[in-house]
């Protein structure tokens, strides 16, 4: 006989969240569901977005490709209620720092994050404010760490936590199998 419900089971398998950056000719408008951002340094190798191991270990440094910190934070689309990764850069970081040292946490923090030239690689600008919480009952945080992890191919008992050089946000970076911890990328 069916176990028969109206939703599904709370544990699901998988990883269903895509990254969303923000587009150049429309705006995001979200609801952030993480309490802080997570962030490495990454390189754009072969269309993609790869973390940095740090310049003594990493074979992207190694070849003198640039690298770039990007941040994560698990948010709710205001107009689908899709769950997603926003991947937002160093600069575009500042509002959500802002927001978090007046309220303690992102979590509740609504978004809109536009690009004003409208160029796929241009600024990012970021407006926040609080979401009227009365409204709106946020889903739980996924792990952002263990998506990324799956992402990018990483083990995820591996991961440490580390802080970037300028205290800005937290960094993933690997522990190698002979367990030393990578230098942190420099500026």
């Amino acid at each position: 006989m069916p176990n028969w419900s109206s939703e599904p089971p709370k544990e699901k398998d998988g990883f269903a969240l895509r990254i969303l950056r923000t587009p150049q000719a429309k705006a995001i408008k979200a609801i952030i569901t993480s309490t802080d951002v997570l962030g490495c340094c990454t390189h754009f190798v072969r269309n993609r977005t790869l973390p940095c191991e740090g310049q003594e270990t990493c074979p992207w440094c190694a070849e003198g490709l640039s690298w770039r910190w990007h941040g994560y934070v698990a948010a709710l689309l205001v107009d689908s209620l899709e769950h997603f990764l926003f991947e937002f850069t160093a600069n575009a970081s500042d509002t959500f720092r802002n927001y978090q040292k007046l309220h303690d946490n992102l979590r509740g923090c609504y978004f809109q994050a536009t690009r004003p030239s409208q160029r796929h690689n241009g600024r990012v600008v970021i407006q926040a404010r609080p979401a009227d919480q009365h409204r709106v009952h946020l889903p739980d945080p996924p792990d952002i760490k263990k998506l990324l992890c799956h992402l990018w191919n990483i083990p995820n008992t591996q991961v440490q936590d580390h802080y970037t050089p300028d205290r800005v946000g937290r960094m993933v970076h690997l522990e190698k199998p002979n367990g030393r911890k990578p230098a942190a990328a420099k500026k």
